[in-house]
């Protein structure tokens, strides 16, 4: 489970890649770009099946069956520890991560071919 300090972790460490202070081998980023996108995808799909149990039914007649559908929808959109909360502090940190990858990669490159044109006008 993702909590606060995941996205606190991954905030700080977008910043540190935006400003510079982060270097990340583009060897490995290209992979690690895609396995993050790719899980995005996964909980992005998952959100949307939640949507489908959102709504419980199918408990009969006895007394508390509303109240036990209510309680089961809740767990999967809205209630207290939800599974849909729980899947978008996922997306979120996931998303942090591509973005401090792709901020490091970016600068990087940017860096190599800037330091490439610099040498070219040398010679």
């Amino acid at each position: 489970m993702v909590d606060n300090q995941d996205v606190t972790l991954w905030k700080y460490l977008s910043g540190e890649s935006q400003a510079g202070r982060l270097d990340l081998d583009p060897s490995v980023s290209k992979d690690c770009l895609a396995a993050c996108e790719n899980e995005i995808r996964v909980y992005e799909s998952a959100r949307a099946m939640l949507r489908t149990v959102a709504y419980v039914s199918g408990f009969g007649d006895f007394p508390a069956s509303d109240e036990l559908a209510k309680m089961l929808g809740a767990k999967a959109i809205g209630g207290e520890g939800d599974f849909d909360s729980a899947l978008a502090k996922h997306i979120e940190v996931l998303g942090l991560i591509r973005d401090t990858i792709k901020h490091s990669v970016e600068r990087l490159v940017d860096n190599d071919k800037s330091q490439a044109d610099r040498i070219a006008r040398l010679g």
